[in-house]
């Protein structure tokens, strides 16, 4: 039972469980977004695609994009000459659909998101959230806090921050680890 204060419709989730159950063939199912379209601080508060390569390689899981927007390039250039698969639903548009959108992270076991629109959804329905936040002062929104490793909001979002502008490495490390805990390491 998920604890959010939204629900999403469970014939919907059912049926995208069913869906990506098939493909992932009993690894667990975790979501990515990594980029902010937020005109004043996305840049900062954004990743590329690429920093998540010590996640794909901390454990064996079948990878969902759930990136808004075109994200063919980054997933192609990504997978180049690497045993890495990022799948994306092309039947999800969540800039058009937030119903289907908030049923295929219902079918997740775990969204890993900067912060932008998927950590308010998936934190809004309940689900089990990990927060990638930019150093403080460099695009860190109030509401994410600074002396708080979750969100007194979304009770089921852990954060994981920058010490420093621009590095990434720390807070996806910490993520790698976590990773491996939770679902036990790649083997």
């Amino acid at each position: 039972m998920l604890s959010g204060f939204l629900q999403a419709d469970p014939a919907a989730i059912d049926a995208q469980r069913r869906r990506m159950g098939a493909m992932a063939g009993g690894r667990p199912r975790i979501g990515l977004s990594w980029r902010s379209a937020n005109a004043d601080f996305g840049p900062q508060k954004s990743l590329r695609l690429d920093d998540f390569t010590p996640l794909f390689a901390a454990v064996d899981a079948f990878w969902v994009d759930l990136q808004y927007g075109d994200t063919t390039a980054e997933r192609t250039a990504l997978q180049a000459g690497q045993d890495i698969a990022l799948w994306r639903d092309p039947a999800i548009d969540p800039l058009r659909d937030m119903d289907a959108a908030a049923a295929q992270y219902a079918a997740l076991d775990l969204v890993i998101t900067t912060s932008n629109t998927a950590a308010h959804l998936a934190g809004a329905l309940g689900l089990p959230v990990w927060l990638l936040l930019p150093a403080p002062g460099y695009g860190l929104l109030w509401y994410w806090f600074l002396d708080r490793p979750d969100s007194p909001f979304y009770s089921s979002l852990q954060c994981f921050r920058q010490e420093r502008p621009g590095d990434w490495t720390g807070p996806v490390g910490l993520v790698a680890m976590a990773l491996k805990a939770r679902f036990g390491p790649k083997p």
